[in-house]
């Protein structure tokens, strides 16, 4: 007996009357499921991490002090939460509803690979002027833009 929910090849009848299925049918099938579902898990963690991170940015800016950054930056700070904030929630409503419309997930993953790939070039581009500051936010946002751009890639 098969139980619902868990990939797998289909269940073969007892007695005579078994279900033909090539091993390449069911490993393409089996693939196909724990893909999605990876897709739908990758795109729920970045939304939990980046819900976390914007409410905690938001709520105390002076957190980004650490990585060089002056009294002047609340405002960028802030903006950067609010952001944060957006995509997670909007990641967290794509998977609650990927049931329904699974080009949420792709969309709401393509989004974060987007903002991902723009701090990768930001921080990037500030390596030149202060090297110690931008490298640890230059390697999460790569992190970020390579799982998300997957992410965005599985799920069709």
């Amino acid at each position: 007996m098969r139980r619902v929910g868990l990939p797998g090849p289909p269940p073969l009848r007892r007695g005579r009357e078994r279900v033909a299925v090539t091993a390449r049918e069911s490993r393409a099938g089996y693939l196909r499921r724990v893909v999605t579902a990876s897709a739908r898990t990758v795109v729920g963690a970045f939304a939990v991490t980046r819900g976390v991170i914007g409410v905690a940015f938001a709520i105390a800016p002076q957190l980004n002090r650490g990585w060089g950054a002056s009294k002047g930056d609340t405002l960028m700070t802030r903006s950067f939460a609010v952001r944060e904030v957006v995509l997670g929630v909007g990641g967290l409503w794509a998977v609650a509803r990927a049931d329904r419309r699974a080009s949420d997930i792709r969309l709401w993953a393509g989004l974060g690979a987007l903002t991902d790939g723009g701090d990768v070039c930001a921080s990037l581009a500030s390596i030149r002027r202060d090297a110690s500051a931008a490298r640890v936010p230059a390697l999460v946002g790569a992190a970020g833009l390579v799982c998300e751009w997957w992410a965005f890639r599985a799920a069709t």
